[in-house]
């Protein structure tokens, strides 16, 4: 299977237990949190237009997932599986998805534009680069294409 059929091929665990303290799924949960949290509080209304259900979030960090995987070197299926879950409660929680955006349907090229957001956001923290602000500007880029 090849690697872009590999993420969709990824199915979260329902009642996945506490994230542990490994330090590839703290530091993606970290950085979910962190950018979730910048949109949340500099531009809430773009937020609750763009990605009310948080699916983009989610594509968002399909594309940090996939970055950190390759970074500690987890290239199995189970392993990606394992930290992916602990992915979808990042961004869901134990609430349920409402979303207009159909996954299925979506715009692959906005779908393309979340996961590089969250790739980016990723090799940025790997540098160093402690700002934060990649998935508001995938949100701006969305916004834009809605206009």
């Amino acid at each position: 299977m090849d690697a872009q059929n590999r993420k969709f091929a990824i199915r979260p665990r329902r009642g996945s237990p506490a994230p542990p303290d490994d330090p590839a799924v703290l530091a993606i949960t970290e950085l979910i949190q962190a950018e979730s949290a910048r949109a949340d509080l500099e531009e809430p209304e773009l937020v609750t237009s763009i990605d009310p259900g948080r699916v983009w979030l989610l594509w968002f960090a399909i594309g940090a997932t996939e970055a950190v995987c390759r970074i500690v070197e987890r290239e199995a299926d189970a392993e990606r599986n394992r930290v992916f879950r602990h992915v979808v409660d990042a961004v869901f929680g134990s609430g349920r998805v409402r979303s207009t955006v159909d996954p299925v349907h979506a715009d692959r090229s906005l779908i393309e534009i979340f996961e590089s957001a969250g790739s980016e956001a990723v090799q940025a923290c790997m540098r160093g680069d402690k700002r934060l602000g990649y998935y508001i500007g995938a949100l701006r880029v969305a916004s834009a294409r809605d206009n």
